[in-house]
Protein backbone atom coordinates (compact mmCIF):
# COMPACT_ATOMS: atom_id res chain seq x y z
CA UNK A 1 0.00 0.00 0.00
CA UNK A 2 1.09 3.26 -0.78
CA UNK A 3 1.75 6.09 1.50
CA UNK A 4 -0.80 8.58 2.18
CA UNK A 5 -0.40 11.39 0.21
CA UNK A 6 -0.13 13.93 2.31
CA UNK A 7 2.79 13.43 4.15
CA UNK A 8 6.22 14.53 6.02
CA UNK A 9 9.45 12.98 6.17
CA UNK A 10 10.28 10.86 9.29
CA UNK A 11 11.77 12.67 12.05
CA UNK A 12 15.15 12.34 11.80
CA UNK A 13 17.30 10.03 14.98
CA UNK A 14 20.70 10.74 15.74
CA UNK A 15 20.96 9.33 19.25
CA UNK A 16 17.57 8.42 19.98
CA UNK A 17 17.25 11.60 22.30
CA UNK A 18 13.58 13.18 21.69
CA UNK A 19 13.31 16.19 24.10
CA UNK A 20 9.66 15.08 24.50
CA UNK A 21 9.87 11.74 25.43
CA UNK A 22 12.51 13.04 27.83
CA UNK A 23 9.52 14.74 29.57
CA UNK A 24 7.41 11.57 29.85
CA UNK A 25 10.15 10.04 31.47
CA UNK A 26 10.39 13.00 33.76
CA UNK A 27 6.47 12.42 34.33
CA UNK A 28 7.20 8.42 35.03
CA UNK A 29 9.75 9.00 37.37
CA UNK A 30 7.71 12.07 39.39
CA UNK A 31 5.09 9.30 39.63
CA UNK A 32 7.10 6.77 41.10
CA UNK A 33 8.88 9.17 43.39
CA UNK A 34 5.41 10.82 44.62
CA UNK A 35 3.49 7.51 45.18
CA UNK A 36 6.47 6.94 47.18
CA UNK A 37 6.79 9.52 49.43
CA UNK A 38 3.33 9.12 50.52
CA UNK A 39 0.99 9.66 48.34
CA UNK A 40 0.26 6.62 46.85
CA UNK A 41 -3.65 6.99 47.15
CA UNK A 42 -3.25 9.82 45.04
CA UNK A 43 -0.55 9.37 42.89
CA UNK A 44 -0.19 5.77 40.34
CA UNK A 45 3.74 4.58 40.67
CA UNK A 46 2.65 1.71 38.71
CA UNK A 47 1.28 3.76 35.67
CA UNK A 48 4.77 5.65 36.03
CA UNK A 49 6.52 2.06 35.77
CA UNK A 50 4.51 1.32 32.70
CA UNK A 51 5.03 4.32 31.23
CA UNK A 52 8.85 3.39 31.30
CA UNK A 53 8.07 0.08 30.20
CA UNK A 54 6.61 1.19 27.40
CA UNK A 55 8.79 4.05 26.42
CA UNK A 56 11.93 1.30 26.37
CA UNK A 57 10.11 -0.63 24.38
CA UNK A 58 9.66 1.74 21.58
CA UNK A 59 12.78 3.68 21.85
CA UNK A 60 14.56 0.34 21.75
CA UNK A 61 12.94 -0.82 18.37
CA UNK A 62 13.09 2.95 16.87
CA UNK A 63 16.91 2.27 17.40
CA UNK A 64 16.96 -0.94 16.00
CA UNK A 65 14.99 -0.11 13.10
CA UNK A 66 17.81 2.35 12.31
CA UNK A 67 20.58 0.58 12.67
CA UNK A 68 19.00 -2.16 10.09
CA UNK A 69 18.09 0.67 7.47
CA UNK A 70 21.42 2.07 7.72
CA UNK A 71 23.62 -1.04 7.89
CA UNK A 72 21.14 -3.80 6.77
CA UNK A 73 21.70 -5.92 9.86
CA UNK A 74 21.50 -5.23 13.21
CA UNK A 75 24.96 -6.02 15.29
CA UNK A 76 23.77 -7.58 18.25
CA UNK A 77 27.10 -8.03 20.52
CA UNK A 78 27.72 -4.24 20.39
CA UNK A 79 24.02 -4.24 21.19
CA UNK A 80 24.25 -6.13 24.56
CA UNK A 81 27.86 -4.21 25.06
CA UNK A 82 25.61 -0.98 24.91
CA UNK A 83 23.34 -1.98 27.22
CA UNK A 84 25.76 -3.14 29.58
CA UNK A 85 27.52 0.12 29.60
CA UNK A 86 24.41 2.38 29.88
CA UNK A 87 22.62 0.27 32.94
CA UNK A 88 25.52 -1.27 34.47
CA UNK A 89 27.44 1.73 36.40
CA UNK A 90 25.34 3.60 37.58
CA UNK A 91 23.66 0.66 39.06
CA UNK A 92 27.16 -0.65 40.58
CA UNK A 93 27.69 3.36 41.99
CA UNK A 94 24.56 3.36 43.64
CA UNK A 95 25.12 -0.22 44.95
CA UNK A 96 28.44 0.29 46.27
CA UNK A 97 26.92 3.73 48.11
CA UNK A 98 24.23 1.99 49.37
CA UNK A 99 25.97 -0.77 50.62
CA UNK A 100 28.93 1.65 52.15
CA UNK A 101 25.70 3.53 54.00
CA UNK A 102 24.05 -0.30 55.09
CA UNK A 103 27.65 -1.15 56.72
CA UNK A 104 27.53 2.43 58.89
CA UNK A 105 23.85 2.16 59.63
CA UNK A 106 22.94 4.89 58.15
CA UNK A 107 20.05 3.49 56.42
CA UNK A 108 17.85 0.37 57.32
CA UNK A 109 18.71 -3.11 56.18
CA UNK A 110 21.58 -4.57 54.68
CA UNK A 111 22.87 -7.16 51.40
CA UNK A 112 22.81 -10.21 51.93
CA UNK A 113 24.69 -12.18 49.51
CA UNK A 114 21.60 -13.42 47.64
CA UNK A 115 20.24 -10.06 47.65
CA UNK A 116 22.99 -8.64 46.11
CA UNK A 117 23.46 -11.22 43.29
CA UNK A 118 19.98 -10.48 42.45
CA UNK A 119 20.58 -6.71 42.01
CA UNK A 120 23.73 -7.40 39.70
CA UNK A 121 22.72 -9.79 38.18
CA UNK A 122 18.67 -8.57 37.30
CA UNK A 123 17.07 -11.20 38.87
CA UNK A 124 16.01 -8.50 41.69
CA UNK A 125 12.50 -9.45 40.03
CA UNK A 126 11.79 -12.86 41.33
CA UNK A 127 14.18 -11.98 44.62
CA UNK A 128 11.64 -9.29 45.46
CA UNK A 129 8.55 -12.41 44.73
CA UNK A 130 10.03 -14.87 46.48
CA UNK A 131 11.65 -13.03 49.53
CA UNK A 132 9.85 -10.21 50.14
CA UNK A 133 12.57 -7.56 49.81
CA UNK A 134 14.78 -9.86 52.57
CA UNK A 135 18.27 -9.28 51.66
CA UNK A 136 18.24 -5.41 50.31
CA UNK A 137 18.64 -2.06 51.78
CA UNK A 138 15.47 -0.52 52.03
CA UNK A 139 14.46 1.06 49.08
CA UNK A 140 17.01 -1.10 47.09
CA UNK A 141 13.41 -3.19 45.94
CA UNK A 142 12.47 -0.40 43.26
CA UNK A 143 15.19 -3.04 40.77
CA UNK A 144 12.56 -5.05 40.14
CA UNK A 145 11.45 -3.17 36.99
CA UNK A 146 15.14 -3.06 36.31
CA UNK A 147 15.17 -7.06 36.05
CA UNK A 148 12.31 -7.06 33.90
CA UNK A 149 13.80 -4.54 31.51
CA UNK A 150 17.39 -6.32 31.54
CA UNK A 151 15.57 -9.46 30.57
CA UNK A 152 13.69 -7.79 27.29
CA UNK A 153 16.82 -6.82 26.29
CA UNK A 154 18.29 -10.21 26.44
CA UNK A 155 15.59 -11.98 24.48
CA UNK A 156 13.76 -9.39 22.19
CA UNK A 157 16.93 -8.36 20.19
CA UNK A 158 17.05 -11.46 18.39
CA UNK A 159 13.39 -11.43 17.88
CA UNK A 160 13.30 -8.01 16.49
CA UNK A 161 16.24 -9.12 14.24
CA UNK A 162 14.29 -11.81 13.06
CA UNK A 163 11.27 -9.31 12.47
CA UNK A 164 13.31 -6.56 10.61
CA UNK A 165 14.90 -9.23 8.03
CA UNK A 166 11.41 -10.13 6.81
CA UNK A 167 10.59 -6.52 5.89
CA UNK A 168 6.54 -7.32 6.31
CA UNK A 169 5.43 -5.09 9.03
CA UNK A 170 1.96 -7.09 9.47
CA UNK A 171 3.79 -9.92 10.25
CA UNK A 172 5.54 -8.40 13.26
CA UNK A 173 2.33 -7.14 14.25
CA UNK A 174 0.98 -10.12 14.57
CA UNK A 175 3.84 -11.94 16.37
CA UNK A 176 3.71 -9.10 18.88
CA UNK A 177 0.27 -9.10 19.53
CA UNK A 178 0.52 -12.70 19.93
CA UNK A 179 2.98 -12.15 22.85
CA UNK A 180 1.16 -9.69 24.12
CA UNK A 181 -2.12 -11.80 24.15
CA UNK A 182 0.11 -14.75 25.77
CA UNK A 183 0.88 -12.86 28.63
CA UNK A 184 -2.09 -11.18 29.04
CA UNK A 185 -3.98 -14.78 28.71
CA UNK A 186 -0.93 -16.22 31.51
CA UNK A 187 -2.00 -13.02 33.82
CA UNK A 188 -5.47 -13.76 34.44
CA UNK A 189 -4.40 -17.55 34.45
CA UNK A 190 -2.41 -17.08 37.26
CA UNK A 191 -4.70 -14.50 38.88
CA UNK A 192 -7.92 -16.63 38.86
CA UNK A 193 -5.17 -19.61 40.25
CA UNK A 194 -4.93 -17.04 43.45
CA UNK A 195 -1.07 -16.46 42.53
CA UNK A 196 -0.05 -13.52 44.69
CA UNK A 197 0.00 -9.54 43.72
CA UNK A 198 3.90 -9.23 44.14
CA UNK A 199 4.12 -11.82 41.27
CA UNK A 200 1.72 -11.00 39.05
CA UNK A 201 2.98 -7.26 39.29
CA UNK A 202 6.62 -7.94 39.15
CA UNK A 203 7.43 -11.39 37.41
CA UNK A 204 8.53 -10.70 34.01
CA UNK A 205 6.29 -13.06 32.32
CA UNK A 206 3.40 -10.81 33.62
CA UNK A 207 4.21 -7.90 33.03
CA UNK A 208 6.32 -7.86 29.44
CA UNK A 209 3.69 -7.29 27.50
CA UNK A 210 3.56 -3.52 28.49
CA UNK A 211 7.44 -3.47 27.00
CA UNK A 212 6.17 -5.07 23.76
CA UNK A 213 3.35 -2.53 23.40
CA UNK A 214 5.91 -0.44 22.69
CA UNK A 215 7.35 -2.37 20.37
CA UNK A 216 4.40 -2.72 18.79
CA UNK A 217 4.09 0.82 18.16
CA UNK A 218 6.94 1.02 16.78
CA UNK A 219 6.38 -1.17 13.93
CA UNK A 220 2.80 -0.58 13.35
CA UNK A 221 3.70 3.30 13.68
CA UNK A 222 6.62 4.86 14.09
CA UNK A 223 6.73 8.59 13.58
CA UNK A 224 10.10 8.59 13.81
CA UNK A 225 10.89 5.95 11.05
CA UNK A 226 8.11 6.56 8.65
CA UNK A 227 6.52 9.23 6.42
CA UNK A 228 3.99 10.46 8.40
CA UNK A 229 0.77 11.74 7.02
CA UNK A 230 -0.56 15.13 7.59
CA UNK A 231 -2.15 14.86 11.48
CA UNK A 232 -5.78 15.14 11.25
CA UNK A 233 -6.04 17.46 14.50
CA UNK A 234 -9.82 16.33 15.67
CA UNK A 235 -9.11 12.78 15.11
CA UNK A 236 -6.05 12.99 17.18
CA UNK A 237 -7.57 15.12 19.77
CA UNK A 238 -10.14 12.52 20.43
CA UNK A 239 -7.21 9.82 20.42
CA UNK A 240 -5.99 11.59 22.98
CA UNK A 241 -8.62 12.57 25.24
CA UNK A 242 -9.36 8.78 24.73
CA UNK A 243 -6.41 7.62 25.74
CA UNK A 244 -6.36 9.97 29.08
CA UNK A 245 -10.00 8.87 29.78
CA UNK A 246 -9.46 5.41 29.28
CA UNK A 247 -6.15 5.52 31.83
CA UNK A 248 -8.55 7.33 34.25
CA UNK A 249 -11.03 4.64 33.91
CA UNK A 250 -8.23 2.35 34.99
CA UNK A 251 -7.07 4.22 37.99
CA UNK A 252 -10.95 4.24 39.33
CA UNK A 253 -11.73 1.07 38.53
CA UNK A 254 -10.50 -1.54 41.91
CA UNK A 255 -11.94 -4.68 41.27
CA UNK A 256 -9.26 -6.52 42.32
CA UNK A 257 -8.84 -9.30 39.50
CA UNK A 258 -9.29 -6.52 36.86
CA UNK A 259 -6.10 -5.09 38.75
CA UNK A 260 -4.07 -7.72 38.34
CA UNK A 261 -5.30 -8.45 34.47
CA UNK A 262 -6.51 -6.30 32.20
CA UNK A 263 -5.29 -2.96 33.57
CA UNK A 264 -2.20 -3.27 32.83
CA UNK A 265 -2.67 -4.23 29.21
CA UNK A 266 -5.72 -0.98 28.92
CA UNK A 267 -2.23 1.04 30.63
CA UNK A 268 -0.04 -0.05 27.74
CA UNK A 269 -2.58 0.70 24.76
CA UNK A 270 -3.36 4.42 25.93
CA UNK A 271 0.15 5.38 27.05
CA UNK A 272 1.67 3.59 23.62
CA UNK A 273 -1.28 6.04 22.09
CA UNK A 274 -0.17 8.60 24.10
CA UNK A 275 3.34 8.50 23.37
CA UNK A 276 2.70 8.58 19.83
CA UNK A 277 0.99 11.54 19.74
CA UNK A 278 3.50 13.99 22.16
CA UNK A 279 5.98 12.67 19.20
CA UNK A 280 3.70 14.11 16.00
CA UNK A 281 2.63 16.82 17.79
CA UNK A 282 5.54 17.91 20.16
CA UNK A 283 5.84 21.33 18.39
CA UNK A 284 2.19 22.14 19.17
CA UNK A 285 2.34 24.75 22.05
CA UNK A 286 -0.25 22.56 24.11
CA UNK A 287 2.72 19.35 24.28
CA UNK A 288 5.79 22.42 24.29
CA UNK A 289 5.99 21.68 27.74
CA UNK A 290 7.20 18.02 27.23
CA UNK A 291 10.31 19.66 26.04
CA UNK A 292 10.67 22.31 28.31
CA UNK A 293 14.41 22.29 29.98
CA UNK A 294 13.47 21.01 33.87
CA UNK A 295 11.29 18.04 32.27
CA UNK A 296 14.06 17.15 30.03
CA UNK A 297 16.81 17.51 32.64
CA UNK A 298 14.93 15.49 35.13
CA UNK A 299 14.30 12.93 32.05
CA UNK A 300 17.85 12.93 31.36
CA UNK A 301 18.69 11.69 35.09
CA UNK A 302 15.45 10.19 35.75
CA UNK A 303 17.61 6.56 35.96
CA UNK A 304 19.81 7.15 38.94
CA UNK A 305 16.42 9.29 40.44
CA UNK A 306 14.96 6.36 40.20
CA UNK A 307 17.61 4.10 41.06
CA UNK A 308 18.47 6.15 44.28
CA UNK A 309 15.51 8.34 45.25
CA UNK A 310 13.85 5.72 47.63
CA UNK A 311 16.66 4.47 49.30
CA UNK A 312 17.58 8.74 49.88
CA UNK A 313 13.60 8.91 51.24
CA UNK A 314 14.17 5.70 53.63
CA UNK A 315 17.27 7.83 55.32
CA UNK A 316 15.49 11.13 55.22
CA UNK A 317 12.42 9.75 57.24
CA UNK A 318 14.57 7.65 59.52
CA UNK A 319 16.84 10.32 60.80
CA UNK A 320 14.32 13.10 60.75
CA UNK A 321 11.08 11.76 61.19
CA UNK A 322 10.04 15.20 63.16
CA UNK A 323 10.27 16.44 59.78
CA UNK A 324 6.07 16.84 57.61
CA UNK A 325 5.53 15.48 54.45
CA UNK A 326 6.76 18.39 52.52
CA UNK A 327 9.98 19.16 54.23
CA UNK A 328 10.42 15.14 53.71
CA UNK A 329 9.55 15.16 50.39
CA UNK A 330 11.97 18.46 49.39
CA UNK A 331 14.99 17.20 51.02
CA UNK A 332 14.78 14.05 49.46
CA UNK A 333 14.51 16.05 46.01
CA UNK A 334 17.39 18.01 46.78
CA UNK A 335 19.12 14.92 47.96
CA UNK A 336 18.62 12.97 45.26
CA UNK A 337 19.33 15.15 42.64
CA UNK A 338 23.34 15.89 44.58
CA UNK A 339 23.88 12.34 43.54
CA UNK A 340 21.94 11.72 39.86
CA UNK A 341 23.99 15.16 39.27
CA UNK A 342 27.68 14.01 39.64
CA UNK A 343 26.09 10.87 38.38
CA UNK A 344 25.34 12.11 34.92
CA UNK A 345 28.74 14.05 34.71
CA UNK A 346 31.06 11.51 35.55
CA UNK A 347 29.16 8.38 34.74
CA UNK A 348 26.57 8.60 32.53
CA UNK A 349 28.27 11.14 29.87
CA UNK A 350 31.52 9.39 29.22
CA UNK A 351 29.09 5.94 29.03
CA UNK A 352 27.25 7.87 26.13
CA UNK A 353 30.39 8.28 24.45
CA UNK A 354 31.32 4.92 24.73
CA UNK A 355 28.10 3.84 23.80
CA UNK A 356 27.91 6.17 20.61
CA UNK A 357 31.60 4.30 19.54
CA UNK A 358 29.82 1.04 19.84
CA UNK A 359 27.15 1.73 17.42
CA UNK A 360 27.10 0.73 14.24
CA UNK A 361 27.73 3.68 11.39
CA UNK A 362 28.96 6.35 13.69
CA UNK A 363 32.14 6.29 13.50
CA UNK A 364 32.14 6.87 9.88
CA UNK A 365 29.92 8.88 8.10
CA UNK A 366 26.64 6.79 7.60
CA UNK A 367 23.88 6.93 4.63
CA UNK A 368 20.67 8.49 5.28
CA UNK A 369 18.30 5.83 6.83
CA UNK A 370 15.27 4.93 4.86
CA UNK A 371 12.25 4.30 6.30
CA UNK A 372 10.76 1.55 7.52
CA UNK A 373 7.68 -0.21 5.60
CA UNK A 374 4.44 0.03 8.77
CA UNK A 375 1.40 -1.68 7.99
CA UNK A 376 -0.09 1.57 7.14
CA UNK A 377 1.72 1.35 4.29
Amino acid sequence: MKVASHSAPAAAVTSGEISALNGIRALAVSLVFFAHGGLEHLVPGGLGVTLFFVLSGYLITTLMQREYSTTGTLALTAFYLRRIVRLMPPLMVVVALTALLASLNLIDGDFSPRGLLSVLFYFGNYHVIAYDFSGMPAGMGVVWSLAVEEHYYLLYPPLASLLLSLRRPKIAALVLVSLCSAIFGWRCWLAVQGVSENYISMATDTRADAILAGCLMAFVSNPVMQPVAAPRLPRDLLIGLGSLLLLLATLLYRDELFRLTLRYTLQSVAVALLIRLAIVHAAKPSLRWLSSRPLVYLGTVSYTVYLSHQIILNGVQRHWPELDWTATLMLTALLTLAVAEPMRRWVEQPSVRLRRYLTPGRRQRSPQPQPIPSVAQ
